[in-house]
């Protein structure tokens, strides 16, 4: 008779034995967001993604006629890894900059810092031309 209970203590055992190398595989199979590269190529690919992506409904353009520095702020720092530094800068046709204050993380770039220009055109009645300048690194 107490080999019997003892049986069940041990298929419970086994099961959460069972149970714990199921989450584990699962955990080791998920792949971690990549890390940003301090290449050149690479950070201007990602800087050209973020701007276009950004871009590609009118969004951004919308963004700046409204002058919403905050949401322009959290849609590019939503769009980049973790582990990358960012300081955007936007300018009218004339290269007068139009932020008032700096749009960056806080974080702290590396040695190596790239910088991509991109003009955006505005969707409204009025024909406005920005330049956007991004600048990415990597966290240090």
């Amino acid at each position: 008779m107490r080999l019997q209970k003892d049986k069940r203590g041990i298929s419970h055992v086994i099961e959460a034995f069972f149970a714990a190398v199921l989450l584990m595989s699962c955990l080791a199979l998920i792949p971690s967001q990549p890390a940003l590269s301090t290449s050149s190529s690479n950070l201007s690919s990602t800087a050209n993604n973020i701007l276009l992506s950004l871009d590609s409904d009118g969004q951004l353009a919308t963004l700046i006629d409204n002058r919403d520095w905050a949401a322009l702020k959290s849609s590019v720092q939503s769009a980049l890894p973790l582990t990358a530094w960012f300081n955007l800068t936007v300018f009218d046709a004339n290269m007068t900059c139009l932020n008032e204050y700096p749009i960056s993380n806080a974080g702290v770039g590396s040695g190596t810092v790239f910088s991509q220009d991109y003009v955006c055109v505005s969707q409204s009645c009025n024909f406005t031309v920005y330049v956007l300048r991004l600048q990415l690194s990597t966290v240090t």
